[in-house]
């Protein structure tokens, strides 16, 4: 379930990613920080880069994941916060206004009906809302106001919108709608994997973060405390696993092991003294094969300069996100590989930086935290909407004043590229 409960406190996250599926049930304790009390884990089946692609066997798997979760942690599930990773997620940043009839006060529906109308005009048959930013108002050519209770002859809005397939939302929802949970919120797999790890001071000043996952590579990009940019490559590690399989001529499984403890993004000298035993594929007197470990780093290498140059592609199709893009954070499980943080900055020429995200308490201590990366975005995500709803019925003056510093970056940016 997600939030429940009067004090909301407890949620529970899933993650459906192309390699692992992964539940968690957590508290939220006295000190309103969440504690995990129950968990569920399991190798991903009927998922192909992101994407569900057998409905049997991802219900089947995602059902064992729930089951785990829920006896551990002693509670029914009956909502989740899940991730979504559909690899044609559209985002689209625009500016729309409407006018104000005889200059009249703005009011609340005023402000839903541009927003939800400027939508309209930009959404495309066969997709859905999965997140929609107002980056910033303008009422009377101010920018960076709050237009409820003013007065003007026009009102504008700068938007940040990213739109889904639906047939990608539907087969997620069938899925669970088979294991009887509904969905409670649905969070981009980049963006939760983002918010696990980005300070606040790096979505502020602008920083963007790539997630190297198993099926896709997806990235995030803030500015001014705002999510400005999402996209989506269509290769993951899975991809140079497959390579090294193929190159190496062992099976998927010694790839991955392979891939995972010996492989690095760069070759070094003693690469070429130190031995690898590859065990040979179908050889059932099983066969082991010594090679140099510069043969695998060898196959790695141009996977990931082929997949960081997709991302550059990716980033250089909006040129204004530059500065942000020039400041990058490495998340996912492709992010543990030995001299990626340097050939990403080879590559995408940019200053970088390991993203590790922060261990919930009650994590299990035997999994790297990369593992749980969208989880706790996922969580972190939650925190963050409930934090808004609270703070749109109560804002101190100092939160003001940060809500404000925040504003006037993002109206920087507008001003300067749209």
């Amino acid at each position: 379930m997600g939030w429940t409960s009067k004090r909301k406190s407890y949620m529970t996250v899933l993650d459906i990613g192309t390699s692992k599926i992964c539940c968690l049930v957590l508290r939220m304790n006295a000190d309103q920080k969440p504690e995990v009390i129950g968990m569920g884990y399991a190798p991903s089946k009927g998922i192909k880069n992101g994407v569900i692609v057998d409905l049997d066997k991802a219900t089947d798997c995602i059902r064992s994941v729930l089951e785990q979760a829920e006896q551990q942690s002693e509670r029914s599930i009956d909502k989740v916060i899940v991730n979504i990773s559909a690899s044609q997620m559209r985002s689209v940043q625009y500016y729309e206004e409407m006018e104000i009839s005889d200059g009249r006060q703005i009011v609340a529906s005023d402000v839903k009906r541009l927003v939800d109308g400027s939508i309209a005009k930009y959404i495309q048959a066969g997709e859905e809302v999965l997140h929609s930013f107002p980056l910033s108002y303008v009422v009377n050519s101010e920018q960076g106001v709050e237009p409820r209770g003013m007065y003007g002859p026009k009102l504008g809005v700068y938007m940040h919108v990213v739109f889904l397939p639906e047939s990608s939302s539907r087969n997620l929802v069938a899925v669970l709608d088979r294991c009887h949970v509904s969905v409670e919120m649905k969070v981009a797999t980049p963006y939760a994997a983002a918010l696990a790890i980005i300070s606040d001071e790096e979505k502020d000043i602008g920083a963007t973060v790539i997630d190297f996952g198993a099926g896709t590579t997806g990235f995030s990009t803030f500015l001014g405390g705002c999510l400005v940019n999402l996209n989506v490559v269509h290769a993951g590690g899975n991809a140079i696993t497959r390579d090294v399989a193929q190159g190496l001529s062992c099976s998927l499984a010694t790839a991955e092991r392979l891939k995972t403890l010996n492989g690095a993004a760069f070759l070094s000298p003693r690469d070429e003294f130190e031995r690898l035993i590859v065990p040979v594929l179908g050889d059932e007197e099983g066969t082991n094969i010594q090679m140099p470990r510069s043969n695998l780093i060898s196959i790695v290498i141009p996977r990931v300069e082929d997949i960081l140059e997709k991302v550059s592609l990716q980033l250089e199709e909006n040129p204004r996100f530059l500065m942000a893009s020039r400041r990058l954070i490495l998340a996912g499980g492709g992010a543990g590989l030995q001299g990626i943080k340097e050939k990403t900055e080879e590559v995408l020429n940019a200053t970088v930086r390991l993203g590790r995200p922060a261990i919930l308490k009650g994590l299990p201590s035997q999994f790297d935290s990369y593992t749980f990366s969208t989880c706790i975005g996922l969580v972190k995500y939650a925190m963050m909407r409930q934090e808004n709803i609270l703070s749109s019925w109560h804002t101190s003056d100092g939160q003001k004043g940060q809500r404000n510093s925040r504003i006037r970056k993002v109206i920087q940016w507008l001003s300067q590229n749209f």
